[in-house]
């Protein structure tokens, strides 16, 4: 006589032996890869699967360790931070190398405040929360960590340009008008060192009319904090070390161009800027947006003898600024929305982005020398954030992380052996 098997049992045994086959594939990896060979494998997975590569054994986190100490210097990782309805806040990373979003788990909320700002550094974008009792600033560019903190500055500010150069945060500007005491304007600088702020120098006059973040561009290295008007173009630079402002200067590579970023560009004996700017293309043209970067000296704030203009390619701008739809009222069309371009990168590339719309996506750029002077190399489409897609209503704020983030998301993911 035969023996039955039911259905249930038959599908049970095979999850069972599934479960094992599964259980084991980390055990046949390790034995099968490990030294030289295991580290060279490694060295090609993408880092948003580093983490779980790390977690099949000690051997194998010591190998992805190890192949991201050899991998070549290469572009910054953009960050996205969205501050979702409710004070929930969720993060993401972009893995240039991998052209893949990592997602990052959700900090505890004692190490993440539920309304963030944004802090410019050489060595990395970071969040913030800026209160009247203090400012507490991520330990790390995806905020997973928890804040440092520190005192609030002097003068109250509500909307401030916020900068860590070196050992040292700035403030600028941005202050609560009914806040400021007598001989105060809403142009003060203070900075931070020693465990405390001491004020310095209010911004240069052409600055003053526009002393916030809603309207001036930001970029920071090591040795000074650069300002942009978006609008205008009138530039300066402040170094905290010395409390010193440099030249006051109205940008004009281009006299129709009505929207301007700026991110840092080369370093070396003289600090060099990448300027960006928008300007709204002829009706004939294929898009609507023309986009141009030049080179500009970060001492004297003019275009480099030997810079060119770069401009990014019609079918990326047209995607960052898309045309109107033709049924639009014939009135409005001589009057079209103001541009307004974010910026954000390093010595090596970065990212350009709509700054009324991040949620539209992000173009790389990425950064190589010409003899004396510095091109953009090439442009290249970035989608959008799923953490932003998810969020349509939410407040999605676009940082610059610098190289070797692929540490830091390894320590985010990896939960396994240490």
């Amino acid at each position: 006589m035969g023996v039955g098997v039911r259905a249930h049992d038959l599908n049970k045994h095979r999850r069972h032996q599934d479960a094992r086959e599964a259980g084991a594939a980390p055990q046949l990896a390790a034995a099968y890869l490990y030294g030289d060979v295991l580290e060279s494998v490694v060295e090609r997975v993408p880092a948003p699967d580093l983490a779980a590569a790390a977690r099949v054994s000690r051997e194998w986190l010591r190998a992805v360790r190890a192949a991201l100490r050899r991998r070549p210097r290469r572009l910054p990782w953009l960050v996205a931070h969205v501050q979702a309805r409710g004070g929930r806040r969720c993060a993401a990373a972009y893995d240039p190398r991998a052209g893949a979003w990592l997602a990052v788990p959700a900090p505890p909320r004692h190490a993440a405040p539920s309304h963030v700002r944004l802090v410019r550094g050489a060595r990395g974008d970071r969040v913030c929360a800026l209160s009247l009792s203090g400012l507490a600033v991520a330990g790390d560019p995806l905020g997973a960590a928890a804040c440092v903190a520190m005192g609030a500055p002097r003068v109250w500010r509500v909307d401030p340009v916020l900068a860590a150069v070196g050992d040292r945060v700035v403030a600028l500007g941005g202050a609560c008008r009914l806040a400021l005491a007598e001989g105060e304007d809403e142009a003060v600088v203070e900075v931070h060192e020693g465990g405390g702020w001491a004020p310095c120098e209010p911004m240069p006059g052409a600055l003053r009319d526009s002393a916030s973040a809603t309207w001036l561009a930001a970029a920071a290295t090591d040795q000074r904090v650069y300002l942009v008007e978006r609008a205008t173009g009138w530039a300066s630079w402040f170094d905290p070390a010395k409390r010193l402002w440099g030249p006051t200067r109205r940008l004009g590579p281009d006299p129709a161009v009505t929207a301007w970023g700026v991110a840092p560009g080369r370093a070396g004996a003289g600090e060099r800027l990448v300027l960006f700017g928008a300007k709204r293309a002829d009706k004939e043209a294929e898009c609507t947006a023309v986009i141009q970067a030049w080179e500009v000296d970060g001492d004297t704030l003019e275009p480099t003898p030997s810079a060119s203009s770069d401009a990014m390619p019609p079918e990326l701008s047209d995607r960052l600024f898309p045309r109107e739809d033709d049924e639009e009222d014939p009135d409005d069309i001589d009057d079209p929305e103001p541009l307004s371009i974010g910026v954000c990168g390093n010595a090596t590339g970065g990212y350009v982005y709509n700054g009324a719309e991040p949620s539209r996506g992000a173009v790389l750029y990425e950064l190589r020398e010409e003899g004396k002077a510095t091109a953009v190399a090439r442009w290249e489409w970035v989608p959008c954030a799923p953490a932003v897609q998810a969020e349509p209503l939410g407040r999605a704020i676009l940082a610059c992380s610098p190289v070797g983030l692929d540490e830091l998301a390894l320590a985010v993911g990896a939960r396994g052996p240490h």
